[in-house]
């Protein structure tokens, strides 16, 4: 398979190389791993190499590779979460377009090419009954249909769809390269930086390399670390990242940042000089710090206003022990 272009993940790449070379590419196949990470962009790789005729596809000159970069081969099929982060089951008398219904519409119909290409980008933001739903038709496939279905969160994908998958887990992207993608790409002031805190996700390494974005979390981090160094009030001002980030990915840098703190303070290596007035001293302090994160990234399906769970979690950081979320009232 043609990865120009493609940083990392060699040997998913490897697998997906020989599955094409042997003509054994399965009807389902589950991409796993962090977002951010290039499982997208494989996978557009993969289905478009499906419809090239080169001999090491896709040869990314012809009609069909053109086509399915400009997203206008009409036998590949995209399913995206909608404005709301969701992917809907769609109404059984109306099925609207982009919806799980629409989908299965369109594959009991016959191609153009004799084969259907499908990227199902965010499983998680499926509807258990519209996981269903797709059930059968990951069951009992149309000839020449090869779906590929993309999720952050493999714990939110129904196992009966898992276990009829060939499931490709993806790593997150090394720091070396992701050096080398921020090295080519504009705003990064400080790549180094920037890769040690997106923890292998390249989208979140772009949303850090904003102007200012940075600096609004590291103010949040240094409300949070001033209240557990010094028993300040806690502010936490969400206010500029407001429909700029979601509640999860807020979540994952700062996991990401204050990992970054400890590592250096285990293994007493140098911390970088931007982290220093985030340093949190108290390793177990630290640890439990890192254990309420984790815990209110499990409870965002819970609907939880994270700011005031953040808040109440903090204020008893002395009484969390890290095996769950506290029971919180989800209007909170």
């Amino acid at each position: 398979m043609n990865t120009t272009g493609i940083i990392g993940h060699k040997r998913q790449l490897d697998t997906l190389s020989l599955l094409l070379w042997n003509n054994t590419v399965p009807h389902t196949m589950l991409f796993t791993g962090i977002a951010g990470i290039g499982k997208k962009l494989v996978a557009r790789r993969f289905l478009a190499a499906l419809f090239c005729p080169g001999q090491e596809p896709p040869c990314l000159q012809c009609p069909a590779c053109i086509q399915a970069a400009g997203k206008t081969l009409p036998d590949m099929i995209e399913l995206h979460p909608d404005e709301k982060g969701t992917i809907p089951i769609g109404g059984a008398d109306r099925v609207e377009e982009g919806s799980v219904r629409w989908l299965i519409g369109r594959l009991s119909k016959k191609s153009m090419s004799g084969k259907y290409g499908v990227l199902i980008n965010g499983a998680e933001a499926i509807s258990i009954p519209g996981q269903n739903a797709l059930l059968k038709t990951i069951e009992e496939p149309q000839a020449g249909a090869h779906i590929i279905i993309i999720a952050s969160n493999k714990s939110l994908v129904l196992p009966t769809i898992q276990s009829r998958c060939m499931v490709l887990p993806f790593n997150p992207l090394g720091s070396d390269e992701m050096k080398q993608i921020l090295a080519n790409a504009s705003g990064s002031s400080d790549p180094e930086l920037i890769a040690e805190l997106s923890g292998g996700s390249m989208e979140i390494a772009i949303i850090l390399s904003q102007d200012g974005m940075l600096e609004v979390i590291a103010g949040i981090c240094r409300d949070i670390t001033r209240h557990l160094n010094a028993g300040a009030v806690l502010t936490l001002d969400f206010s500029a990242l407001q429909k700029k980030i979601n509640m999860d990915v807020l979540l994952s840098i700062l996991l990401n940042i204050y990992r970054s703190i400890l590592a250096p303070e285990i293994m007493s290596a140098p911390l970088h000089p931007y982290l220093a007035d985030l340093r949190i001293p108290q390793i177990q302090k630290l640890r439990k710090l890192i254990k309420i994160l984790l815990a209110l990234k499990k409870g965002l399906a819970n609907n939880l206003n994270i700011r005031n769970a953040l808040k109440g979690l903090l204020y008893s950081i002395e009484r969390f022990d890290g095996f769950g979320l506290p029971k919180l009232d989800s209007t909170i």
